[in-house]
């Protein structure tokens, strides 16, 4: 900035700059949806949904005569699901439903890199950050407070990119066939799976018993606390359900929520439910679009009898 600028002036100019850019979709793309728990300022929620993205897309609660609130960050594993109920579960009511979306993968480990794990430090307690770093946590926070400061050229370039998004509007037309057979690479990619109808891998298996006692653990944490778990995989498309075998989902899904479930939680499988067949209700092959999002959430609710 110009030097003829004093430094009173030059905060307020940051400080202005940063409240519009905190409005921006490049902004809340960054920070990867956390920015939801920055201001909440309501208590006693009906019903609330963690998850990964699959859970981000699948729950939109506008319009429902209750109070409820999309938890899921994207994307994350169910041992972060874990960490946010932790931290927020006081502002469930009592006797509220937890929903606990399943992916999946949600019975393997996943690993996220320090960029990844960035968004969690600003807002969650420390005791509960996977491989807290204190450098970290102090970097977070500087970015979350005057991100223009901190990451000025990254700043101007995503919001060139917003306006350019926002002027010259892309063809969002998706290849369903095409996207699920990415999705699929990527997942064998991420969990060393050459082939997905066989047994799990010895490090497969390993990580599997670890998620069992984990969901059980949340299961647990939900119960003691009078609040309400019920696990659901939301819908996916056909092109990529189909990919999904019935010797795959036994070995993956069906035998992770057996183990892990002996409390028997509701347990709902949408994976090639009849009323989401439609490509009109997807963004991709694997996340519902927000038309699709809107009936399915309505559809659940009812059959859990919550509405």
């Amino acid at each position: 900035m110009p030097r003829f600028i004093n430094k009173a002036m030059k905060s307020k100019i940051y400080s202005l700059l940063s409240r519009v850019i905190r409005r921006t979709n490049w902004h809340d793309q960054y920070w990867a949806g956390v920015t939801k728990f920055w201001d909440i300022n309501t208590f006693n929620f009906d019903v609330v949904n963690l998850g990964s993205n699959s859970g981000k897309y699948a729950f939109n609660y506008n319009g429902l005569n209750i109070t409820g609130m999309n938890w899921a960050i994207g994307p994350q594993s169910l041992l972060h699901d874990f960490n946010i109920l932790k931290n927020y579960f006081s502002y469930l009511r009592e006797g509220a439903t937890v929903i606990i979306p399943l992916c999946p993968f949600s019975s393997l480990i996943s690993s996220y890199s320090k960029s990844s794990n960035l968004k969690y430090y600003t807002f969650l307690h420390p005791a509960t950050i996977i491989d807290f770093d204190e450098k970290e946590r102090i970097k977070a926070l500087r970015i979350k407070r005057n991100p223009l400061k901190e990451i000025p050229l990254f700043c101007i370039k995503q919001s060139i990119k917003d306006l350019e998004n926002y002027i010259y509007k892309k063809d969002e037309t998706c290849n369903y066939e095409l996207h699920a057979k990415q999705f699929i690479e990527m997942w064998k990619k991420q969990f060393g799976i050459v082939d997905l109808d066989a047994p799990l891998s010895v490090e497969n298996r390993k990580g599997h018993a670890c998620r069992v006692q984990l969901l059980s653990e949340m299961i647990d944490f939900c119960l003691s606390r009078n609040l309400r778990p019920v696990l659901v995989i939301p819908p996916i498309h056909p092109a990529l359900a189909q990919k999904l075998t019935p010797v795959f989902r036994e070995n993956y899904i069906y035998s992770f929520v057996r183990e892990a479930n002996k409390k028997d939680a509701p347990f709902f499988d949408y994976i090639d439910h009849s009323e989401f067949r439609e490509q009109s209700y997807y963004r991709n092959s694997f996340f519902l679009n927000e038309k699709g999002a809107i009936k399915f959430t309505r559809l659940f609710l009812q059959n859990l009898s919550t509405l």
